[in-house]
């Protein structure tokens, strides 16, 4: 690294000072360089985020709209409704209901 050649005071000092600005330009080149970097990572990963939490938004809804469904079909005047105009099925006549007991 060192020159052993003579050379006059001043050159040594220019050589020094070219030599730390060259690493100081590098060193805020590489710091500019993983600053874009990073500032990429982020935004993609909050694109990201943004379409898992639009995704949590629809499956959302259609969880709440299955539970309406649920409810609807599972209530008593719905199923005797449906029993009694689709199914054609009628109340029981009081001689037709038998009444088992438990052993």
């Amino acid at each position: 690294m060192l020159d052993m050649v003579w050379t006059p005071p001043g050159i040594m000092q220019v050589r020094v000072r070219v030599t730390t600005v060259i690493t100081a330009i590098l060193l805020l080149l590489c710091v500019g360089v993983f600053h874009v970097w990073l500032r990429t990572e982020i935004t993609q990963h909050q694109y990201a985020i943004s379409q898992l939490e639009s995704q949590i938004r629809k499956q959302t809804y259609v969880n709440k709209q299955l539970q309406v469904a649920v409810a609807r079909y599972s209530s008593s005047d719905y199923i005797e409704r449906v029993a009694t105009k689709r199914l054609g099925l009628q109340q029981p006549d009081a001689n037709q209901v038998i009444t088992v007991a438990a052993q």
